[in-house]
């Protein structure tokens, strides 16, 4: 931090740790990171300026990467399943599993080990955020 900047209050600071609050929930369920989002979009324009400026940018960022993400493993998984489907419930019924086709193992697979990097990064990202608010240094 320059000689310039301003140091932000201690009430601005418990926001950010809201902010990040929210958004580790939000790892678990949905609703509390868009409450975490709306609150950075809120408070960002109050800490112009300071190093927790950079922090609320930061769970902006992350949130709608992740979202990106997830949304594109989903849609491709979807993409697969869903055409077999019908396909896969009949074969089940019929006690055929091994006839289970193996586009429809392997999107499920690769989609499940998708979101889970995406969830990965995510927790991450929240846990180098949370580290370098705890120091009061900004993130990149």
């Amino acid at each position: 931090m320059s000689a310039s900047e301003t140091v932000p209050s201690s009430r601005e600071f418990s926001f950010v740790g809201i902010a990040y609050g929210l958004h580790v929930t939000g790892l678990f369920l949905f609703w509390p990171a868009l409450i975490g989002l709306v609150l950075d979009y809120v408070k960002r324009s109050d800490v112009e300026g300071t190093v927790l400026e950079s922090h609320y940018g930061w769970l902006i960022r992350t949130f709608w990467w992740s979202l990106l993400w997830n949304a594109l493993i989903l849609g491709a998984m979807l993409w697969v399943i869903v055409p077999e489907a019908m396909r896969v419930a009949d074969l089940a019924r019929s006690g055929n599993y091994l006839s289970i086709p193996w586009s429809f193992i392997a999107a499920a697979v690769g989609g499940g080990i998708g979101l889970a990097v995406v969830w990965f990064w995510t927790a991450y990202r929240f846990t180098r955020g949370i580290l370098r608010l705890s120091n009061g240094r900004a993130v990149p």
